[in-house]
């Protein structure tokens, strides 16, 4: 019974097209009227399952090079507004940002108010010394106007300052959604690439796989008998 179903034949035109072609690839004594034993055909199966599975390794690993490639190509480099920016700065527009800053802040207004009430209260009231800026307080005028006259440059060099930060920051941002796109394209490409070949292979290899265990199986019980 056993050598009964050991030396059963199979002509190879009765295989799998697929199978028939890595057949003759392997042995090319064979033709597709040649017959082969049951244990060849078994041998041969898992050779082609093996050649499948290393056909498919080489494949992903050439699809993960190109998707590499592909991402190096389309690079996108971020960058950090605030370094970029420190590092134009030069010494004026640092000191102008300071003053601008201190200018508008709390500390300045209420500096500014305390500033004015002594001036007043002292040019108006002698309390100390006789007043020197009496009402209505020419010198205090002409000090204000200095200030404002030097604080407005100073106010539109940092609003400037902040036009070319916007600037900067919109084209990172830009940069940004540039990017994100690139690898939103290649993960639906990788997807696309996985649900139309991969899965349907990986189907064909699991059935492969059944039939193997299956055949194996059948020829261990059978030697058994």
């Amino acid at each position: 019974m056993s050598n009964k179903h050991s030396d059963q034949f199979f002509q190879i035109s009765s295989l799998d097209v697929e199978l028939q072609e890595f057949i003759l690839q392997m042995d090319s004594k064979l033709t597709t009227h040649s017959t082969i034993s049951r244990m060849t055909l078994l041998n041969f199966r898992i050779l082609y399952m093996n050649h499948l599975l290393s056909k498919e390794c080489s494949t992903s690993k050439q699809f993960n090079q190109k998707l590499k490639h592909r991402i190096r190509s389309e690079e996108v480099h971020i960058k950090n507004v605030n370094d970029k920016l420190k590092h134009k700065e030069t010494f004026g527009q640092k000191v102008a940002d300071d003053i601008a800053k201190f200018g508008g802040s709390w500390t300045f207004i209420i500096f500014f108010i305390l500033v004015l009430a002594a001036w007043i209260t002292l040019n108006t009231f002698p309390l100390f010394f006789e007043p020197f800026d009496k009402f209505p307080y020419i010198l205090l005028n002409l000090a204000l106007s200095c200030l404002a006259a030097i604080q407005a440059p100073i106010i539109l060099m940092s609003q400037n300052r902040q036009t070319e930060r916007d600037r900067v920051e919109a084209d990172n941002d830009y940069e940004v959604n540039v990017k994100s796109e690139v690898e939103i394209h290649l993960l639906h490409e990788k997807l696309d690439y996985l649900m139309e070949s991969k899965w349907q292979l990986l189907i064909e290899l699991q059935q492969l796989q059944i039939e193997l265990l299956q055949e194996i199986t059948k020829h261990s019980d059978q030697e058994k008998n």
